[in-house]
C-alpha cells in the first residue's frame, strides 16, 4: 500500500546517521578492532568472524564501552520527527489521508495483492528496525537496548500509521498489516540473538517487467507494485554443512525461496476476462551471500554489507509455480 512510502523515506534518513564514525572505527595499522579487548582468544582475533560466520554483532567488550548521550538521543529523536514530518506532508496527507475522515474501523485486506503486501509490511518493519538500531546503539545504548528499542519503534510506527489508516474511508485498521510489520521489526533482533536466523537471510528485488501495476492502478510508487517485487528467504548452506564438509559449497553461494504475484492479479474485473483475479508465483534460485563474499570485519563495512545483503541480487532462477521456467538472472526476465 501506499504507506510504505513512508518506510523508504524514514529508513533513508535513519541511515544518514554516521553510526560508523563513533569509538568503534578500527584504530590504523593495529589490525584489531579499537573495541576488542586485549586477549588472545578467539573472539579478540580480527578474523574470528571468519570462523564464526558472525558478520552482525558488535566488537567483543564493546557494550562496557558504551555511554549514553542525552545529545545524540535528541538528534535521533529530531532525525525521527522530521522523517515522520517530510512523509506526512510528502506522502501521507496528499497521498491516501486527504479523503474525507470517517469513524474508526477495521479493514483486514485478505484479497489485496494476493497477500504479499504482507511480506511488503514484514520488509518495511525489518528496514525501520535496521535504522533505529544504528540510531539507538550510536545514542549509547547497549546493543541488546538497542535492538529490542529498534523492534519496539518498528512495532510502534506501524501501530500509529494504522491508527491513522482507521479513520481513512477507504482503508481501515489492519491487525494483520501491524503484526507483519512488527515481526520484521524485530527480525532484525532475531538475527542476532536466536541461532536458527544465523542461516537463513530476508531478501527483496524488483525489476519493472510487467506495466499492469502502472495501467491499472493510480497510486504509482514502485513499493505498490507487487508483481514486479519478490520477497526471499536465502539460505546459507554453507554454514549448515559440518566443519569438515564446508569445503564443498563456497560461503558465499546461497539458495533462495522466492514469492512474488502474477501481473493479472492488478487487471480489472471489467475490463479483463479473466475467471480468477492473479496467482502466487514461486521461484527457486542461487544466491549470494555478502557476508561470505566480502567478510567484513570493521564495524563501517559491516554495517554496510549488512544493508546491501538485503537486496536479492540477479541470479539463475526456475519459476516452480505456477508454470516450471528458467531465467538466467532474474528478475530480469528476458
Amino acid at each position: 500500500m501506499l504507506k510504505n512510502r513512508f518506510f523508504i523515506l524514514a529508513f533513508a534518513v535513519f541511515l544518514a546517521i554516521p553510526v560508523w564514525a563513533d569509538s568503534s572505527e578500527v584504530m590504523p595499522d593495529s589490525g584489531k578492532s579499537a573495541l576488542a579487548p586485549l586477549s588472545d582468544s578467539l573472539t579478540s582475533s580480527p578474523f574470528w568472524r571468519d570462523a564464526e560466520g558472525d558478520y552482525r554483532s558488535e566488537d567483543p567488550g564493546s557494550d562496557s564501552l558504551q555511554i549514553f548521550s542525552p545529545l545524540k538521543f535528541g538528534g535521533m529523536i529530531a532525525l525521527s520527527a522530521t522523517a515522520y514530518g517530510a512523509a506526512y506532508a510528502l506522502v501521507f496527507a496528499k497521498g491516501w489521508w486527504d479523503d474525507e475522515r470517517s469513524h474508526f474501523h477495521f479493514e483486514n485486506d485478505f484479497d489485496y495483492a494476493k497477500n504479499l503486501d504482507k511480506a511488503g509490511h514484514f520488509a518495511a518493519g525489518v528496514f525501520l528496525a535496521e535504522g533505529f538500531y544504528l540510531g539507538y546503539y550510536w545514542a549509547g545504548l547497549s546493543e541488546f537496548q538497542a535492538y529490542l528499542a529498534a523492534g519496539l519503534s518498528a512495532m510502534s510506527t506501524h501501530i500509529a500509521i494504522d491508527i491513522k489508516d482507521g479513520f481513512a474511508p477507504k482503508w481501515g485498521f489492519s491487525i494483520f498489516d501491524v503484526l507483519s510489520g512488527t515481526l520484521g521489526g524485530f527480525y532484525p533482533m532475531a538475527k542476532r540473538y536466536v541461532p536458527f536466523f544465523k542461516y537463513i537471510d530476508f531478501k527483496y528485488s524488483y525489476w519493472r517487467n510487467s506495466e499492469a501495476y502502472w495501467r491499472e492502478t493510480d497510486t504509482g510508487v514502485f513499493t505498490d507494485d507487487y508483481c514486479n517485487e519478490t520477497f526471499w528467504l536465502s539460505l546459507k548452506v554453507h554454514r549448515l554443512l559440518p566443519q569438515s564438509a564446508r569445503w564443498i559449497w563456497p560461503s558465499w553461494l546461497a539458495v533462495a525461496g522466492g514469492w512474488s504475484v502474477s501481473p493479472s492479479t492488478f487487471y480489472k474485473k471489467k475490463n479483463r476476462h479473466v475467471s480468477k483475479k492473479g496467482h502466487h508465483e514461486f521461484y527457486v534460485a542461487l544466491d549470494y551471500d555478502l557476508e561470505g563474499v566480502f567478510k567484513p570485519h570493521q564495524r563501517w563495512a559491516r554495517n554496510v554489507v549488512r544493508m546491501l545483503n538485503y537486496i536479492k541480487l540477479p541470479a539463475p532462477t526456475f519459476q516452480v509455480y505456477p508454470d516450471v521456467k528458467f531465467f538466467l538472472l532474474y528478475p530480469i526476465k528476458f
